[in-house]
């Protein structure tokens, strides 16, 4: 995946699928636009959809996919113009392509940095009700971005990297104290990666996981470093989540991997705790929890397949796989790595004595 599709993001997830939910019968002269999208043919379905456009098939749908297959391309200045049109096409019926045009609407406003826009856009896309998912999805993004009206009053301010926004029940958080340890946190792991993002990380602090779940938000915490969006409780890693965004923005990995990615955040999120003896604990609880025994799962498995540990365990051993690629191999060449985390790329980067580290480790941790 290149740069330009990395903008493809959560905020907009579920589009494909709810305009692809019209009847057979029903098609239209966008259907075909949403299915090169699928296919991920962004550019054909751009050029197709201004194509229509220009023979006078000035329709909302189709509207919206040019302007979803711009923004997908990073090209969100371009993109409102046909977003915006959507909009107004559909504005008295306030259908799906209505409350998704503002969806994607709010999303090129939140990277330009413009939060008033944002929100009005996200608010139009759940006050119109059009369907469930676009409802959810418009619902959930005021609240990560903590532009929900239940957070107005929320305290909020910046610092040099970050700009935090805090719920209005941690009272009891020195939150000068809680930005200066980000602060410093950050300056250490953009300088182990040699750079990071060019504007500051948004972080909203949660007091806890009830009030995040009231809001309609998942388990936390998590980023989305397209967004440069951190969302943690206040007692959580200082390190984990800004890793993600800041080695996202300093090394454009074009393929990620959960062994290397969430790896490297473990290792990096200034607990200084002790990377193998976590590992080795982790895998004893669990065996220990499944009556002393666990499937065969090997490194190169977990590696290719991140889904086949409990987090509780894969994350602990992920974090300790990557300090020891950096032990073994050095900083250097891991950031050289970083971009694809494929294992096949690990061989070729480390060569033939990456094998001998895996058996190594693996007999170490007892995996």
């Amino acid at each position: 995946m290149d740069r330009n599709r990395r903008i493809v993001s959560w905020l907009v997830a579920g589009l494909v699928a709810v305009a692809g939910a019209a009847p057979a019968q029903d098609r239209g002269p966008a259907d075909d636009l949403f299915d090169l999208f699928k296919e991920g043919r962004v550019e054909e379905m751009v050029q197709q959809g201004k194509a229509l456009l220009a023979t006078g098939t000035e329709t909302a749908p189709v509207n919206l996919a040019v302007g979803q297959g711009l923004a997908t391309l990073d090209r969100c200045a371009e993109a409102e113009i046909f977003l915006r049109r959507a909009v107004e096409l559909d504005a008295a019926d306030k259908s799906w392509v209505y409350a998704w045009a503002n969806i994607h609407l709010g999303a090129c406003a939140i990277l330009d940095g413009r939060d008033d826009d944002a929100r009005r856009a996200w608010t139009a896309a759940r006050d119109a009700g059009a369907t469930r998912n676009a409802t959810r999805n418009a619902s959930g993004n005021l609240a990560a971005f903590a532009l929900d009206a239940r957070c107005d009053d929320w305290p909020s301010f910046r610092t040099e990297h970050f700009q935090f926004r805090f719920s209005d029940r941690l009272g009891d958080l020195d939150r000068a104290a809680f930005a200066r340890r980000r602060d410093q946190a950050y300056e250490v792991i953009s300088a182990w990666f040699g750079g990071g993002p060019d504007r500051p990380i948004r972080m909203v602090v949660w007091a806890d996981q009830d009030e995040a779940t009231s809001f309609g938000m998942p388990a936390l915490g998590f980023s989305k470093p397209e967004y440069y969006l951190v969302e943690t409780l206040a007692n959580q890693t200082v390190g984990h989540e800004m890793t993600h965004v800041i080695s996202y923005h300093a090394l454009h990995p074009v393929v990620r991997t959960g062994l290397i990615n969430e790896g490297v955040a473990v290792y990096l999120d200034q607990t200084g705790r002790d990377r193998v003896a976590m590992a080795r604990e982790a895998l004893a609880g669990a065996r220990s929890a499944a009556g002393g025994t666990l499937p065969p799962i090997s490194l190169r498995a977990l590696w290719d397949d991140w889904s086949l540990l409990d987090a509780g365990v894969s994350y602990p051993v992920a974090g300790a796989w990557v300090e020891r690629l950096v032990q073994k191999g050095g900083r250097e060449r891991f950031l050289a790595y970083f971009t694809d985390q494929t294992r096949e790329h690990a061989r070729a980067v480390y060569g033939a004595d990456l094998e001998d580290w895996i058996d190594g480790f693996e007999h170490e941790i007892g995996l």
